[in-house]
Parts: C-alpha cells; sequence; structure tokens
C-alpha cells in the first residue's frame, strides 16, 4: 500500500514538472525575441560620419580610411582625449582623392587609440596609404566632429598607393594640356593597383573623358612664348 502511494506521489510530481516546463515553453514562444545588438558594430563612411556625427554618439561603427600619420599635438578641449592617454591618428576618408593636392594636404581623418592599447599595436609600422578598416566607439562630439576611440583595426589590400597618386596626378595635368591619349595611358597605370571602389570610379570616370576628347579630337591651344 505505502509503496502504491508513493508510486503515485511520484507520477503526480512528474506530471507536474512536464506541464509546467510546456506552459514556460509556451509562455517564450508568445514573447517576441530580443536581440542583443550590444557588440554589433554600424557600419558607415566618413563622410556620413561627419554629416550626422550625432546620430551616431554611443555607437560602435565600422568603417575605413587611408593611413597618413600620428599627430604630435592637437586640442582636445573638453573631450577625454587628452595626449597623456591617447595617441592621435590621421588619415584620408574614402571620399578624398589624395592625387589632388589639396585634399593630399589636408587629410581629413583624425581618430584616436588609447595608449598601450591592442587598437595602437595595430598601427606600429603603418606606412602612409595604407588602407585600414577600423571599429571604433563615438565617444563624444565637439565643434561637430565625431571623436573616436579606435577599439579594432585590419590592414585591407586595397589603397590609393604612392604609384596611383603619381599616375593620377600626371595624368589631369596631362588633361588640361590637352594631351589626352597621353592622360589616358597614366590613368590605366593608375588603375592597375587594387583600388577602394571610390577611387576607382573616379579615375574611370576621368578615363571617361578622355575617351570622349579623343573620339573627336580638337587642335593644341597655341601656347605664348614667355
Amino acid at each position: 500500500m505505502r509503496a502504491a502511494l508513493l508510486v503515485q506521489g511520484l507520477a503526480l510530481t512528474v506530471a507536474l514538472a512536464v506541464a509546467g516546463h510546456s506552459a514556460a515553453t509556451v509562455a517564450r514562444a508568445s514573447r517576441p525575441e530580443r536581440m542583443d545588438v550590444r557588440g554589433l558594430s554600424v557600419p558607415v563612411t566618413w563622410l556620413e560620419l561627419l554629416n550626422t556625427p550625432c546620430r551616431h554618439q554611443g555607437q560602435e561603427v565600422v568603417f575605413a580610411f587611408q593611413f597618413h600619420g600620428w599627430p604630435e599635438r592637437w586640442h582636445p578641449g573638453p573631450t577625454r582625449f587628452g595626449e597623456g592617454a591617447y595617441a592621435a591618428i590621421s588619415g584620408w576618408a574614402d571620399e578624398q582623392f589624395p592625387w589632388i593636392p589639396e585634399e593630399f594636404d589636408n587629410p581629413a581623418v583624425r581618430l584616436f587609440v588609447r595608449r598601450g592599447s591592442e587598437a595602437q599595436r595595430s598601427f606600429v609600422g603603418a606606412l602612409p596609404h595604407q588602407r585600414f578598416e577600423v571599429t571604433g566607439i563615438v565617444r563624444e562630439v565637439w565643434r561637430d566632429r565625431p571623436w573616436i576611440e579606435l577599439t579594432g583595426a585590419t590592414l585591407l589590400e586595397d589603397q590609393i598607393g604612392e604609384a596611383t597618386v603619381f599616375h593620377a596626378a600626371r595624368a589631369i595635368e596631362l588633361m588640361e594640356d590637352g594631351t589626352f591619349v597621353m592622360a589616358d595611358e597614366a590613368l590605366q597605370q593608375a588603375l592597375s593597383a587594387p583600388l577602394p571602389d571610390a577611387a576607382r570610379d573616379e579615375l574611370s570616370r576621368l578615363r571617361e573623358m578622355c575617351a570622349t576628347e579623343m573620339a573627336d579630337p580638337k587642335p593644341a591651344p597655341i601656347r605664348p612664348r614667355k
């Protein structure tokens, strides 16, 4: 008799546990799933960051840029990015074409890495024109600019290297002189390297201009003697 009561009690306990598990499963299924978005980087361009910096404040973003150098001095203002704790990095945005002298002389990107961090070590030995894909957090917005702390960097193959800058700049000079055949040859040289999409599109546009002019040649301009 006692054994029968024990068996009945055990069966009742199991039944209640199964019912509770089923109810919990149904309740979870009826609730929408919540995605943990922490740690997900938002892909952006530097131009987008400049145009809408406040939209991205506090976000981790990912974008590409070309390394320029390590500025020794900057004015951190009220931000956290003082020279003691951080090092600065300057670079050209993908929207910049460094074969244009004004853009070569004014790299638009400024980022920050904590001294001694893995992010800083990612740029040890970096050379001008090398292109990186970086992740970073928009810590602050000051003077309408995003102040970004880098958290990681990966070296990319495509870049606007010194050879491309030289050939593209030479092509523009030749186009201004009306020498479109030689300009087209220089542009072909500039396009021979792995390039970011924006740079390739711009150089291809210049080649189309050369092709149009070569299809309808005009007399070379007569230059006055000096």
